[in-house]
């Protein structure tokens, strides 16, 4: 705020507070301040004050920018300059260097400490205050700092004001929510009406008593407490503790001189109806209580298992209390899922009570249905499992009865996971979404519970006597029973009881075992789209992190039921008969074991180191050259051949397996013409977007016909993560002719490989990148118009649409105004960056 002050001058300033307002009207308010009181505009300095996604404001960029330009067709020249929005984004916390560790946007990290010039500062003040005041240190939030926030003094002053409590009192009871609330919430309050209301003053309120009452009425720890004015929610007057170190000192005194330990404070506090009333101001301390009882804090990855306060009870008091005040609290917030949800997770995680986490899981999704509460429900279920299997690995020997049992528990978990993709699929809000998550674009949870539940399915299986992993025989005949070219009966075993019930088992439940194998390659294909074509909130470490924990799911997935080249080299030598089709299999597991089967996992390899990368690239390129050759050609095998030859050439152009432009132009031409122009994959067109893009001189194409078509087919299979999310350009168009005219997004970074991995993500994000020289340099800049709010690339007589890669990259009107820019190649279509007009 003092930063603000002293550049009132130079920007509009203002705080938004209130983070539950639409984006857009927020946009509207700023542009209005823009403008206010003059004609021309003034740079706005913008403080989102203390939201969960401050470090994330680019959505409210993006509205800020369709704002002005929705109402700004014709700007002059010095309107354009001034036009500017500086968002500054403060989060307060209690740890902010672990906290935000991992946050990729510059930051700055204030904490509690004074300097030395501070100090002297302080010191100074202090005697000025002792000329005008008796006892200038009764002033505690001054001495506080002045004692540059020391723990001891704190503790100190917490000790002498509480050393005659008594808890049977009203107003110890009110010191003690309050000590709760601020020192896990710093900026909560409760409303003096309530206080009043809380002490039993209401009805013998008088009207000369004046307003600091209640302040008089908690006599003698009113020294602890300030009452201050609230502005939001219509407005009230409310108190809370003077400082969070002093609400903090408070708990600890509570502790450890009356006994009074924190889980009991919160039952208390739960316990009264008269702050559960409906009412303006009591709604405020009732999403307050929520927000302390269920807000979890961010971790380098995700986030802790519960809130700080809920964790603080665990490791201090255990188990019992924390259900009791779950319990209470889900009678209290009755249109809430996230209270019987943070129950299940703690019975399923510290308790191991898995069948009442499964009643409180199924009571979350019931109060509300959407991904995350079906997600609970399926984390249940895959915790039950792996506790049933650490448990029955003392056990010896195996039982059939706990294999079935075990097996139904999969199954169980299986379905709830599939169900929370098929609800994050759904357009679900941030209504809708689990309140005490940092939201992120697609909830990914479903895909990752049902691949470890997979997984585990896949070592429970690996672990029958018939199908023991030692074995080799045995594992290639568990692969074969996977994949449903070996039926049960035919598994060579021994003849006994145990062996018998583990097979009328399997056979039982044949139709879920067959469709694991699919079903989680369909998630690791799922998961290849999703880090290779979008672009996530999760950058830097987080993102590498998330990626790496996939990576080493699909290695175990490939060492659990995938053949060795051992095993695929013995079986072609036992039937030579068979050996192209021995061959012709031991090409696609090659695919499979180095994700490269699929159209996202080969363009991911444009990300891999070149040094490893190169060398693999071309051992893929050789496998669907065979594959082409020598089995039923079809249009995944034709564009994905197409694609690897396009990555080999960015990183060994040279390699004599590289096919030339026209090869391959030719090749895509031919299964365009086979498809047409309704395909429901994205992937033929985008390839027409690389290799079909006209030069210069070029007006005769189909270009555009390819560029709709991508964009719908596009649509219709990724819609679900293009809400929230915009897409990855891998590929930018150069000023050279053929492959070569293809720019790769990792050749660009090259150019900034000083800089740290956080500052060249926010050059990227802020589109500020393209202005680089490097950049400049190496791009071919694209001459458009931009006609009816809608932009195109002009080449002769021919427009091709294309798509702004920042919402707000171009002016709304009617009006035919010539541009130019930058070309990226995303998996929707062709994006434009740094657009200027001329």
């Amino acid at each position: 705020m003092h930063v603000m002050w002293d550049l009132r001058r130079e920007f509009r300033c203002a705080v938004l507070k209130d983070n539950t307002l639409p984006k857009a009207e927020v946009a509207f308010q700023v542009k209005n301040l823009m403008r206010l009181g003059s004609q021309k505009c003034t740079p706005v300095l913008l403080l989102v004050d203390d939201s969960k996604e401050a470090e994330n404001t680019q959505a409210l960029q993006n509205c800020i920018r369709q704002a002005f330009e929705e109402e700004n067709t014709s700007r002059t020249v010095e309107d354009s300059s001034n036009s500017k929005v500086i968002i500054v984004s403060c989060v307060r916390c209690h740890n902010p260097e672990d906290q935000f560790k991992h946050c990729s946007t510059n930051r700055l990290q204030i904490t509690a400490k004074l300097t030395k010039k501070e100090q002297d500062d302080f010191e100074e003040k202090l005697v000025e205050l002792k000329e005008s005041h008796e006892k200038p240190e009764n002033f505690y939030s001054f001495m506080i700092m002045k004692s540059n926030f020391d723990k001891k003094y704190i503790a100190g002053v917490v000790s002498n004001t509480l050393k005659d409590l008594d808890m049977s009192t009203k107003k110890a009871q009110l010191l003690a929510f309050l000590a709760l609330l601020n020192s896990y919430d710093a900026e909560s309050d409760i409303s003096m009406s309530l206080c009043e209301e809380f002490l039993g003053m209401k009805s013998l309120r008088m009207a000369y008593w004046g307003e600091d009452r209640v302040l008089d009425r908690m006599e003698p720890y009113s020294n602890l407490l300030k009452q201050l004015n609230v502005e939001e929610r219509g407005g009230y007057k409310a108190i809370r503790i003077l400082h969070h170190d002093i609400a903090s000192a408070c708990l600890e005194e509570l502790d450890r001189r009356y006994n009074i330990k924190r889980s009991e404070i919160t039952l208390d506090m739960l316990h009264y109806d008269i702050l559960f009333k409906p009412c303006v101001v009591k709604d405020t301390l009732m999403l307050t209580i929520q927000r302390v009882l269920v807000e979890r804090q961010r971790k380098k990855v995700g986030a802790t298992h519960f809130s700080p306060l809920i964790e603080k009870i665990h490791s201090q008091e255990g188990g019992q209390n924390i259900r009791d005040i779950f319990v209470k609290a889900s009678s209290r917030f009755v249109t809430r899922a996230s209270i019987p949800q943070a129950l299940a997770r703690y019975l399923y995680l510290y308790e191991q009570d898995f069948p009442q986490a499964l009643i409180w899981a199924v009571k979350a999704m019931g109060v509300k249905e959407n991904s995350y509460t079906a997600d609970t429900v399926g984390q249940v279920y895959k915790s039950n499992l792996k506790h049933n299997i650490q448990s029955e690995k003392l056990k010896t020997p195996l039982k059939p009865e706990d294999f079935e049992t075990n097996l139904k528990i999969a199954q169980k978990a299986s379905n709830a996971f599939q169900m929370a993709q098929k609800l994050a699929m759904k357009n679900e809000t941030e209504e809708q979404t689990d309140e005490n998550l940092t939201k992120t674009p697609y909830n990914t949870s479903g895909y990752v519970g049902e691949m470890e539940t997979t997984l585990t399915v896949f070592e429970m299986i690996s672990n029958l006597p018939f199908f023991e992993g030692t074995d080799k025989v045995k594992r290639m005949y568990m692969q074969s029973f996977l994949k449903g070219t070996l039926p049960i009966k035919h598994v060579p075993k021994e003849d006994n009881e145990i062996n018998s019930k583990y097979v009328d088992i399997i056979k039982e439940h044949t139709q879920f075992l067959l469709a694991l194998k699919p079903q989680v390659k369909e998630v690791f294909e799922f998961f290849n789209g999703y880090f290779t074509y979008i672009k996530g909130n999760n950058t830097g470490e987080l993102e590498s992190l998330n990626q790496k924990k996939i990576s080493d799911h699909f290695t175990r997935y490939i060492t659990l039921v995938c053949s060795s080249p051992a095993e695929i080299f013995k079986e072609r030598a036992d039937k030579p008969e068979l050996r192209l089709s021995v061959d012709i299999e031991e090409h696609r597991m090659f695919l499979e074991e180095n994700n490269a089967d699929t159209f996202a996992g080969i363009l991911a390899k444009l990300h891999q180191k070149i040094d490893k990368t190169a060398e693999e690239v071309e051992k893929i390129t050789e496998c669907y050259t065979f594959l082409r050759q020598n089995s039923v050609q079809n249009r995944k095998v034709e564009t994905n051949f197409i694609l690897v030859n396009i990555i080999l050439h960015t990183l060994k152009p040279r390699s004599k397996h590289v096919k030339r432009h026209n090869e391959l132009s030719d090749i895509l031409k031919k299964t365009l013409q086979d498809i047409g122009l309704q395909h429901p994959y994205p992937e033929p067109y985008y390839l027409a977007l690389l290799l079909l893009w006209p030069d210069s001189n070029a007006e005769d194409t189909n270009i555009r016909a390819y560029v709709n078509s991508l964009g719908k087919s596009s649509h219709r299979q990724m819609s679900y993560l293009l809400r929230k999310s915009s897409t990855i350009a891998h590929f930018y168009l150069g000023p050279k002719k053929g492959l070569q005219r293809l720019v790769t997004k990792p050749k660009l970074d090259e150019c900034f490989s000083r800089l740290p991995r956080a500052d060249l993500a926010q050059l990227w994000r802020s589109g500020n990148i393209f202005k680089e020289r490097e950049i400049v340099d190496r791009l071919y800049r694209v001459n458009g118009t931009v006609e009816q709010s809608e932009l195109y690339a002009n080449y002769g007589k021919l427009k091709i649409p294309v798509r702004p890669a920042y919402l707000g990259g171009i002016r709304s009107g009617f009006s035919t105004e010539k541009v130019s820019f930058f070309l990226g190649f995303a998996i929707d279509g062709p994006l434009a960056y740094d657009i200027k007009y001329e």
